[in-house]
């Protein structure tokens, strides 16, 4: 279970978010949605513990994995590398079979990767030691056509699997096939869009 509720949040005094309150129960995915500059990418930052609320409280059960917008990689080390990283801070090991075919970029600098295979690379490191909860940023920009259907398919395994899910997401065709609710963030109060049947 993953639990945000009535987070505020504000950068240099103007507020952004303003009582931000949902809930993503084991097997759901919950989309964050607005236009740039309403809030997403930073209340999954409070989700994920990077910054703190002004006010409000995040609930965790579990670990958590998280895939920033940007990339959260060391540039000068190898796709390995960084894998064993991150598997290390975990206390896990790298498995064999990654998704998206990153093990043909172990031995590569992530310096050297284009942004679509930082982006791959940067999911795998988040799925290290199977964390209950999921948050994703944006994590088709960059992706081949390819790649976004293997991410849609590995989300909806993911959800199968009973994990909470966080997404950010610009384009409804991206996540129509897995979202269960849509938190819109503009300029009122958040607004809760519950998926139709």
């Amino acid at each position: 279970m993953l639990t945000a509720t009535s987070l505020h949040f504000s950068y240099n005094r103007k507020p952004l978010l303003d009582g931000l309150s949902f809930t993503a129960a084991p097997g759901e995915c919950v989309v964050l949605a607005g236009p740039n500059g309403s809030g997403k990418s930073t209340a999954l930052s409070l989700l994920a513990g990077v910054l703190k609320p002004g006010s409000g409280e995040v609930s965790a059960q579990g670990r958590t994995g998280y895939v920033p917008q940007g990339t959260a990689l060391f540039e000068d080390m190898t796709a390995g590398d960084n894998l064993s990283f991150f598997a290390g801070l975990a206390g896990v090991k790298v498995p064999e079979q990654l998704p998206f075919g990153v093990d043909r970029f172990r031995k590569k600098k992530v310096s050297s990767l284009s942004g679509g295979t930082k982006k791959r690379v940067s999911i795998a490191c988040a799925l290290l030691g199977e964390p209950e909860n999921l948050l994703f940023d944006e994590p088709c920009a960059g992706l081949d056509v390819e790649y976004r259907d293997e991410l849609q398919t590995l989300i909806l395994k993911l959800k199968a699997e009973g994990r909470c899910i966080v997404y950010v997401g610009h384009e409804t065709g991206e996540f129509a096939a897995f979202y269960d609710r849509l938190v819109f963030l503009g300029n009122e109060a958040p607004q809760v869009f519950e998926k139709a049947d």
